[in-house]
């Protein structure tokens, strides 16, 4: 097994949870029954998911003063915060997160705080520590993103992009074609394809790319990125859908389709997060410099993240929900036994 490096870039967030009968509606007021604030953030939180999963995770970004328990709650995750800035002006970001009694689901606003003040310098300074072999795991919560991306990508990292949260500039400011592996959700997925569609003048970019399913999405988007090695469309409830490069061969890619593993739904904010880092994890950890994964480690990726995702549904919390790789392990062997 190679001595794989993985690097997160992003700003940790404070997520303020307010637990409400339903997603509050347009020039609706509504009361909370409870409030609660903890540790969190897209990339933080995937951080934490690869340091819970027992990679060599690295994490790089800035926080506010107020933000420092933040840091010092994901090292006892197993994250290396030597590349955390401490910022000495600007505020830590915050997420405000509406958790609904009625449906278990989630609605989140953003303040960006210190994520928005990255820069392409500080990123190549981190840089410069990693290369050929190591990964980048990256989200659309910092500036200079796009630039960081690309200079990952010159440095030889393995750039793995989840593109939330979406918006209509994302595709215009990463360069897209430089990633590796593509991890969206349905809604995501939708948004790029619309883009990618929107300049074509045939009959197909006619119909509303924002009805287009998991299954009609690929064919667009592997166009659009031919040398791709994977991508992963979430689909909430009904599980997911991936295809993978087996190998330089082949001409189309390998397709996975994996339904949820069921439990007891208390809290959905971290499950995204929790899969992305539990599959990369998985993964690296069987990564061999110039090889390809195998369709048994894609499989084995997929089904490892799934379970890691279930169970951080069933616990309060984003970060906190993450759970650790041992208990992974045995709610496998539970499944297994059961099969």
């Amino acid at each position: 097994m190679l001595n794989v490096s993985l690097f997160v870039t992003h700003t940790p967030f404070t997520d303020d949870f307010y637990v409400v009968p339903h997603i509050v509606r347009s020039g609706e007021t509504i009361k909370s029954s409870s409030y609660s604030v903890s540790a969190g953030g897209k990339g933080a939180n995937q951080s934490v998911a690869l340091g819970r999963a027992g990679s060599n995770v690295y994490h790089a970004g800035k926080i506010g003063k107020d933000g420092e328990w933040v840091a010092k709650t994901m090292q006892q995750a197993g994250v290396d915060t030597t590349f955390v800035k401490v910022a000495e002006k600007e505020a830590t970001g915050r997420a405000i997160i509406q958790l609904s009694e009625e449906s278990h689901d989630n609605s989140i606003v953003l303040f960006p705080g210190t994520n928005h003040t990255v820069t392409l310098e500080e990123a190549h300074h981190v840089l410069r520590n990693f290369g050929e072999g190591d990964w980048i795991v990256m989200q659309n919560e910092i500036s200079s993103g796009g630039e960081i991306l690309r200079a990952a990508k010159e440095k030889g990292l393995t750039v793995c992009f989840n593109p939330s949260p979406f918006d209509a500039e994302l595709p215009k400011e990463y360069p897209m074609h430089l990633v590796d592996y593509l991890l969206i959700n349905e809604i995501e997925a939708q948004g790029l394809c619309s883009y990618l569609t929107a300049s074509k003048s045939d009959a197909d970019s006619s119909s509303s790319s924002s009805h287009i399913t998991a299954s009609e999405s690929f064919p667009v988007l592997e166009r659009a990125y031919p040398d791709i090695s994977g991508i992963i469309i979430t689909l909430g409830g009904d599980g997911l859908v991936a295809r993978f490069r087996i190998s330089e061969e082949d001409e189309k890619l390998k397709e996975f389709r994996m339904g949820i593993v069921k439990n007891n739904v208390v809290n959905t904010t971290g499950a995204g997060d929790t899969f992305a880092g539990y599959f990369v994890a998985s993964l690296v950890r069987n990564q061999e410099l110039g090889k390809r994964f195998t369709e048994g480690q894609f499989k084995a990726a997929l089904e490892e993240a799934s379970h890691a995702a279930s169970l951080a549904v069933s616990k309060e919390g984003a970060m906190d929900s993450i759970p650790v790789k041992d208990d992974v392990d045995d709610a496998i062997r539970v499944k297994q036994k059961l099969e």
